[in-house]
């Protein structure tokens, strides 16, 4: 295959791939309706060991969270735990596609322990 040949198809490939991807995306992103945080009781018993943790989680159709994955740990093992059981019970409006039908969707988050 010549050079120019196989540019054109690798482009093209390219193309459909990013039309593809922007077609797969959410219409409407998912908006939160209940997002306990932890008891701050809890927190101030590891002594100030942790400072933050960064959590991915898929939002259901339904608006439950599943699939919660602790990405960065907050350095206490304990901790991590308490936060996924929190973030299980979250509830959001869930994500939709531009015909308004609700889609799963993937979030990552932030927790800062020091607020």
């Amino acid at each position: 295959m010549n050079k120019v040949l196989r540019c054109t198809l690798l482009s093209t490939l390219f193309v459909i791939s990013m039309v593809a991807s922007v077609l797969a995306a959410p219409f409407q992103l998912p908006v939160a309706i209940s997002t306990p945080s932890l008891d701050q009781i809890n927190i101030a018993g590891y002594g100030g060991a942790a400072h933050s943790a960064d959590v991915r989680f898929t939002i259901n159709e339904d608006g439950s969270v599943g699939d919660i994955e602790v990405v960065k740990s907050s350095g206490v093992s304990a901790l991590d735990e308490a936060l996924v059981e929190k973030i299980s019970t979250w509830r959001f409006n869930p994500a939709t596609d531009s015909n308004g039908n609700p889609v799963a969707s993937s979030k990552t988050e932030y927790i800062n322990f020091g607020n």
